[in-house]
């Protein structure tokens, strides 16, 4: 029987040359948008990334790749560089830390719904074609090893060869390599395995530092001082993937916000995302930290806005109906409702999930069951516009803007069908905050009571190619940047407080970002800490 027989340079150089062709594509496209290829020096320097790239991986294989673990070591990069760049190609994903976490996240979360929602059979017909196969070339051929010595010097020798042929190479294209790349370092982000590998050493390294870190406890000195006698009860929404240029309330020429149109609500057209992802963007939301000095890291390392309102006596509920809190709600009260959802709920899908109307229930039954007198903050964390299967977000009923995407994969959808299955989340969106507003607004008697909406991060569409979020913050477009946000207030808390709507409302044409929240939160329940800033107080309490 005739078995195929390579030396195991050969296959090294053979599997990383495919790697650096094959998986590279979005790499070079992006590369051809920036120089013109087609001339000496732009062809020349293409050749000389490309070799770099080709070199990396053969010294990983040569270094890593050892007689008994090179065929494994093949096998996992040439499916993961196929994943890679599958996510890549089709839906402009890139696998930065932030990146990284996000995985690390929906592994811990045991997030099944989230993980299968990305598979799809565009996915397998690549990974196998690009992936597999490949990988199962590399396990029928009969790899030849030449004694330890011989192979050791080989490798010696294959290595000192790349390094004088990229030495050589770069010496050829120096000028035009060395300002081409620092004007256009971002475009290292679509190399394909390397920067998601790097990114992965950057991840480990932070987690290791920050499981050193202790915890910090911020605001030891917060005091509750509320002037008036009404409990206060509030609610804070932590929305998904919303962005502001898809609500009505923002000239968004379809009616998405049927309901909130005819309710005093204070929108807030300029606001900005923290980060473009969940895992990063939710625990930033709760953060003191503030966008300029925020990372996942530090605020795990230190206390929240959550636990300050709870040291000073305000009683805090996070209900979950999306992945997780990501660390927020560590030491305050957590209901999920999505890890184990009541199938007797009216609100069950046929997926085996809960629409976010059953967050409505939830609220009602937690009042209905607390027999303090405390005031009450209730973080509701929803599924809102959760991609890429939009069409898993809403009720039938909310199915107004037709044809909508229903299939796994959102490039196989037209732009407007994405467009009209994303349209419709937010209609229920709109739907679910007016139910919430409306309950609020039966309590008036009893409480004095707020609504919080801000979103996690926005949302691409399918522009220039691009979907979902998660890119970095430096390269993201403002779809998933610029975000939907709004407050609401009874106007028992407006009058006993004596706050000047006016000025609130002026904010609604102001920038604001996820920097706010904290502080307002603490504003809204009247904490006093030396950690509240009254610039970022939605509330405008102590502007003049």
């Amino acid at each position: 029987m005739f078995k195929l027989k390579l030396s195991s340079i050969s296959l090294i150089l053979f599997v990383s040359l495919f790697i650096t062709v094959i998986d590279n594509q979005v790499f070079f496209s992006k590369i051809s948008e920036h120089l013109n290829i087609f001339t000496l020096q732009g062809g020349g320097y293409v050749f000389t990334v490309y070799a770099i790239i080709f070199s990396i991986l053969v010294f990983i294989h040569l270094i890593i790749g050892q007689k008994y673990f090179l065929k494994v070591l093949m096998s996992l990069l040439l499916i993961v560089s196929a994943i890679l760049a599958y996510f890549g190609q089709e839906l402009g994903v890139i696998f930065d830390v932030d990146m990284m976490r996000n995985i690390v996240d929906t592994v811990k979360d045991n997030n099944q719904h989230e993980a299968l929602e990305l598979l799809s059979l565009p996915l397998i017909k690549h990974v196998l074609l690009y992936g597999v196969l490949p990988a199962a070339f590399v396990l029928i051929v009969n790899i030849s090893y030449k004694s330890f010595a011989k192979e050791t010097l080989w490798r010696v020798f294959t290595a000192i060869g790349l390094v004088v042929f990229i030495s050589a190479l770069l010496l050829l294209n120096f000028k035009s390599a060395t300002y081409f790349s620092r004007e256009n370092h971002d475009l290292r982000v679509y190399t394909t395995p390397l920067y998601a590998i790097n990114s992965v050493v950057g991840f480990v390294r932070l987690e290791l530092k920050k499981n050193k870190t202790p915890l910090k406890t911020i605001g030891k000195d917060a005091i509750q001082q509320k002037q008036g006698i009404n409990r206060r009860i509030g609610i804070m929404v932590v929305g998904e993937a919303a962005r502001w240029d898809h609500f009505s309330l923002n000239g968004y020429f379809r009616d998405t916000n049927p309901k909130l149109q005819y309710i005093d609500i204070i929108n807030y057209k300029k606001a900005s995302a923290c980060g473009t992802s969940t895992a990063y963007s939710v625990p930033c939301m709760f953060s003191f930290l503030g966008k300029d000095r925020y990372s996942p890291e530090k605020a795990a390392g230190q206390t929240n806005v959550l636990d300050v309102l709870q040291k000073t006596g305000v009683k805090v509920y996070w209900i979950d109906n999306n992945s997780s809190c990501k660390g927020v709600c560590k030491r305050t009260g957590h209901i999920n409702i999505r890890s184990k959802p009541n199938q007797q709920s009216p609100f069950y899908t046929k997926y085996g999930e809960l629409f976010d109307e059953e967050l409505v229930v939830q609220v009602e039954n937690v009042l209905a069951n607390d027999e303090s007198n405390s005031d009450i903050l209730l973080v509701l964390h929803t599924m809102g516009s959760h991609g890429p299967q939009y069409y898993k977000r809403y009720p039938d009923a909310f199915s107004q803007f037709e044809p909508a995407c229903r299939k796994a994969s959102p490039q196989e959808c037209t732009d407007k069908e994405i467009i009209n299955a994303y349209d419709n989340t937010i209609l229920y969106t709109d739907h679910v905050l007016s139910l919430l507003i409306d309950y609020l607004k039966k309590e008036k008697s009893n409480f004095d009571t707020f609504l919080i909406y801000a979103s996690d991060h926005g949302e691409s569409l399918g522009e220039n190619g691009v979907y979902l979020h998660g890119l970095p913050y430096l390269l993201a477009p403002e779809a998933q940047t610029h975000i939907a946000m709004l407050s609401w207030f009874s106007e028992s808390y407006i009058r006993n407080e004596s706050l000047n709507y006016a000025d609130m409302q002026a904010l609604g044409d102001q920038d604001v970002s996820h920097d706010y929240l904290s502080h307002s939160l603490l504003s809204l329940f009247d904490v006093s800490t030396k950690v509240y800033k009254a610039e970022y107080d939605l509330l405008q309490k102590y502007q003049k």
